[in-house]
């Protein structure tokens, strides 16, 4: 009988370390998964808005895409 009782708390404990281990693990995941805010700016020309790492930036106003930023340029007449 004693060597059940222990059997089974050594179970016990190695189900307790495994659980452990696990919660653990989703915890590194869920901080791995949460990205940094990113700052939004608008479309100088359509005003949208998007992530300032995808804009495009000219005489200091950003712009979604490139056809947008030529529209904005002064044609020089």
């Amino acid at each position: 009988m004693g060597k059940y009782l222990l059997l089974f708390a050594f179970l016990c404990v190695v189900w307790w370390i495994w659980r452990k281990s696990q919660a653990t693990k989703r915890a590194l995941q869920r901080r791995a998964s949460i990205r940094e805010v990113e700052p939004m700016v608008a479309c100088a020309h359509c005003g949208v808005n998007h992530p300032i790492s995808e804009s495009l930036r000219a005489d200091g106003r950003y712009y979604c895409c490139l056809a947008h930023q030529r529209e904005a340029e002064p044609t020089g007449q």
